[in-house]
Formats: C-alpha cells, sequence, structure tokens
C-alpha cells in the first residue's frame, strides 16, 4: 500500500506544481485582455463627435430623436439633410422669421416648442449641429400609419411633376438643385401637408419658402396630400462620404 500512496502524492505535488506554474501565465494573460479591453473603450470614448454632445444636451433629441432620425409626432427627421438649409432654418426659428401654422393638440405654433430652447445654442453651435446631422444616415422608412395605394403612389407622382417641384427638390425629391433647399424624399407625410399648406397660406414665408409660394400656391389640398404620399414613400441613401 506504501509504494502505491508515495506514487499518488508524487503524482499530485507534480500535478500542484504545475498548476503554480501556468497560474501567474494565466493571471497575466487575463490582465493583458482586461488592459486591451479597457483602452477600446477608452479610445471609443475620445472618439465621440463632441457635435453629438451639443445635440444630446441641447434638448434637440427630445423632438427629433436619436440622431436626428427618430423625430416624435409630427416633427422632421433632419439626419442626412442638408447642412445650408438646416443652419438657415434654426437660425430663422431662433431669430423668430419661420412660424408655423397652430398645432391642434398643443393650441400653439408649431415651431414654439423649438423656439423656446434656441437661446441654448449660440451662432457657432447651430453650425455644427447642422453640419454634424447633415452628415449622418436618413431616416429610414417607416410603415405609414394608414397604407398608401400603388393609385395615390401614382397620383403624388403626377401632382409633383405638374406643379414642377423637381425644379428645385430633384426628379424624386432626392437631390435638390441649391443646398439652402431642404431634401424632402423619405419626409414624414404629416410634416410634408404642414409645410406645403403653411406656404401656400403664407404662414412660413422665411427663407426660400417666398420662391416657393408661386408654385404651391396652385395646389389644391388633395394634391398636397398624394405629394406628401408619395414623398413619405420615397427612401433616400446615405451620403456618400468624402475620401
Amino acid at each position: 500500500m506504501r509504494p502505491v500512496f508515495r506514487s499518488v502524492l508524487k503524482g499530485l505535488s507534480v500535478a500542484a506544481l504545475a498548476l503554480a506554474v501556468t497560474m501567474p501565465v494565466a493571471t497575466t494573460e487575463t490582465s493583458a485582455q482586461t488592459a486591451t479591453a479597457e483602452k477600446k473603450v477608452e479610445k471609443k470614448k475620445k472618439k465621440r463627435d463632441p457635435r453629438a454632445k451639443i445635440y444630446r444636451t441641447k434638448s434637440c433629441m427630445a423632438c427629433h430623436g436619436r440622431n436626428g432620425a427618430r423625430a416624435i409626432r409630427d416633427y422632421p427627421n433632419l439626419a442626412g439633410q442638408n447642412e445650408k438649409y438646416l443652419k438657415q432654418q434654426m437660425l430663422d426659428i431662433q431669430s423668430g422669421k419661420r412660424v408655423a401654422s397652430i398645432e391642434e393638440e398643443t393650441g400653439h405654433p408649431r415651431t414654439k416648442g423649438m423656439a423656446d430652447v434656441m437661446h441654448l445654442v449660440n451662432k457657432k453651435e447651430i453650425g455644427e449641429l447642422a453640419k454634424w446631422l447633415s452628415e449622418l444616415p436618413p431616416a429610414k422608412l417607416r410603415p405609414p400609419e394608414e397604407p398608401v395605394s400603388e393609385e395615390q403612389i401614382a397620383a403624388g407622382k403626377k401632382a409633383y411633376k405638374k406643379l414642377g417641384c423637381k425644379a428645385c427638390h430633384g426628379k424624386d425629391g432626392t437631390k435638390a438643385s441649391n443646398k439652402a433647399y431642404p431634401l424632402i424624399a423619405g419626409q414624414k407625410r404629416a410634416y410634408l401637408i404642414n409645410q406645403m399648406t403653411d406656404m401656400r397660406e403664407k404662414v412660413r414665408v422665411n427663407g426660400k419658402s417666398k420662391l416657393m409660394y408661386g408654385v404651391i400656391k396652385r395646389a389644391k389640398d388633395d394634391q398636397i396630400a398624394a405629394i406628401a404620399d408619395y414623398l413619405s414613400t420615397v427612401e433616400r441613401k446615405a451620403k456618400k462620404k468624402k475620401k
């Protein structure tokens, strides 16, 4: 029995010694992996765009959603919009030049909520926000609350063409002829209707809106609705990044 017992003890001692030798290595490897992971997290934090912080902390996200692509209610999605247009609209809302019709739900102009917080940003920050938002991918199309039929889309295309909308907004609303004009493809149906109606009724007259009046004044309610149906179903692709 004794030789067997000694053999077992010897085997255990060798195993223990091997474990003792390998443990520091394992610990060292684990520490190295942890350090590498921490560096990656730190590097990622440093890469976060400071302009995104302005957007998050100045109340923009409350209405226009994460990265300007998940706006609530009938507020517009801003991601991927023309920089020059965004900047001018923010400045106009801040100065009071851009106004809107009354929202039935609140009894206030639709621009009031944004006008009330625009004192939180200065001109430089407005420029930074406009540039940042313009670089982001546009919002993905979401299923409409009410299905849009092929007939409605066809009617919208016809009205869009008849009124000459493509002269400023491009063939399908995806490419504006002037950077001061908005990209309107894929925008919310309700928002599009509100803006076209406000321009037709001379409620919104700031900036380039005056130029649109000559066209939109001829549009009837059903044409405006049809155009909004159509444009809200047109997907807008992300802009190609400059190398």
